[in-house]
């Protein structure tokens, strides 16, 4: 990788790390202050018609982003082109959206969610005059720019949000400060790029593009689906807007240590590792690195996680949101895997083998599906253990092509993972002990964390490890004026 490049990378991965530290950081303590203010209820509303949107926005996007992403001469034809046609699709079915709506609150026996689908399909109409710019800043690997305006647009819009939650608003307090976020991100596009994709359209661009992102799209549809299909099952055959607002609760709870890291490597390695897709011994290489760090990062907080989640739920969103528990701690063990499965699906779209995708994606989508069929007599409870176990059968599936392609296959990687497991599994052993001997939830979250980090962090340093090395090297990269002889990690 030529420095230039490099730099880039190390530029991406720090702002990236800057822009999710912010939002994560930030929207924990929203959470914490809406979860304190609303009811359990108005969340399971807004999971309800999770589902028709995430099917929406897969179909709008059809693949063209990350086509226009991955290609390499694009031209301003190539912009308009996607631009147009996000604008014309997301027309078609923020109409068919706002039809449905009715239709859409029989199925669930909600009235209020006829409104609510009306307000998200008109916000999804809106968002599409602004996507293109944003992914104009991911292809100049602009990180900087776009974490700035991303962070000030959605702190901005969950103050706005808390205020109206304050303000007896409910459930409106989740949907209406979404409009001030593109308005807001809109305006700072303008502002920082005075860039304008234009309406220009080319049928042979559209067709290019298709021939790459509709197998692509079919698999985000999939993903879209399958991701949601939960909520759908949920709050349909337990009829309980608050049941499932306990189930997404758990889930965003459980995901949010694997969703923060994986972003932040997605975003980089996609349209980075795209400019080198044709060198496989450079791309085993940096993909064995970013594997082994994700789990360096993410399976000690998801045990710890795992294990501080009653105090934690008890102690920041108060004792109404306790049925959340169990979830947490189940998804914890299937969530843990998912920046595992992000970077090895990533090959595959750096590699443009979108028909591979699609088909892996099939496959793994019938197995979770069957899962799901199987476990929905037993309870949520059981459907969270089908999670668990299908997570890990994807986990062989997803490196299959690794495998293939650069050699990197499942076997290659657990024993990358091993010795992260090991100073992981006795972090976890070590905290379980502590907390049995402490009856207090505050004082069982400060001494689990202020043991169980330290100590796996002298745990990797006395074992020599390879990812604390690189990421105390990248560390001191980012403090000014320590070690600025010191080699660049990359």
């Amino acid at each position: 990788m030529d420095e230039s490049l490099k730099q880039k990378t190390f530029s991406g991965l720090v702002w990236n790390f800057l822009e999710t530290f912010a939002l994560q950081g930030f929207g924990f303590v929203q959470g914490i202050i809406l979860a304190r203010l609303l009811m359990p209820s108005d969340y399971g509303l807004i999971a309800m018609t999770a589902v028709f949107f995430s099917i929406s926005y897969a179909l709008i996007d059809t693949g063209f982003t990350s086509a226009l992403i991955r290609k390499q001469n694009r031209k301003d034809i190539d912009y308009s082109t996607v631009y147009v046609t996000n604008i014309v699709l997301s027309c078609i079915f923020s109409l068919v959206l706002w039809l449905c709506s009715p239709f859409i609150a029989d199925f669930y026996e909600e009235p209020e969610l006829c409104p609510i689908i009306c307000a998200n399909a008109l916000l999804m109409l809106f968002g599409s005059f602004i996507a293109v710019q944003g992914a104009r800043l991911t292809i100049q690997l602009d990180f900087k720019l776009k974490s700035k305006i991303v962070v000030i647009s959605t702190i901005s819009t969950g103050i706005i949000s808390i205020l109206l939650a304050y303000c007896g608003l409910g459930v409106w307090s989740l949907v209406l400060p979404n409009f001030f976020s593109v308005l807001m991100r809109g305006l700072l596009y303008w502002k920082y790029q005075h860039w304008f994709p234009g309406f220009r359209f080319s049928w042979n661009i559209y067709k290019e593009y298709f021939s790459y992102g509709s197998k692509l799209m079919l698999s985000t549809l999939l993903n879209a689906t399958y991701d949601n299909v939960y909520s759908l099952v949920i709050g349909k055959v337990y009829s309980s807007s608050s049941l499932l607002g306990y189930y997404t609760k758990g889930c965003g709870y459980a995901s949010l240590p694997a969703s923060v890291f994986s972003g932040i490597l997605n975003k980089v390695t996609f349209p980075v590792l795209s400019k080198i897709q044709e060198d496989d011994v450079l791309l085993e290489q940096i993909y064995r690195k970013m594997i082994r760090v994700s789990a360096y990062v993410v399976f000690p907080l998801m045990i710890l996680l795992f294990l501080l989640a009653r105090p934690l739920v008890i102690v920041l969103i108060t004792e109404k949101w306790a049925n959340c528990i169990i979830y947490i701690q189940i998804l914890c063990f299937s969530l843990m895997w998912n920046p595992i499965h992000s970077l090895n699906l990533n090959l595959l779209l750096i590699k443009g083998k979108t028909d591979l995708f699609l088909k892996l994606e099939i496959v793994k989508k019938i197995i979770g599906g069957i899962t799901l069929c199987v476990t929905i007599p037993f309870g949520i409870i059981a459907i969270c253990y089908g999670q668990v176990f299908s997570s890990l059968l994807f986990l062989v599936l997803n490196t299959y092509y690794t495998g293939k392609f650069i050699h990197v296959g499942f076997l290659k990687q657990m024993k990358d993972l091993l010795p992260t497991m090991f100073y992981t599994f006795f972090m976890g052993l070590g905290v379980w002990i502590l907390l049995s001997f402490i009856s207090s939830f505050p004082i069982q979250i400060i001494a689990g964390i202020g043991l169980g980090i330290p100590f796996y962090l002298v745990v990797s340093k006395f074992a020599k490890s390879q990812e604390y090395i690189f990421l105390l090297d990248l560390l001191i990269q980012n403090i000014p004026f320590i070690n600025k002889n010191r080699k660049n990690p990359f």
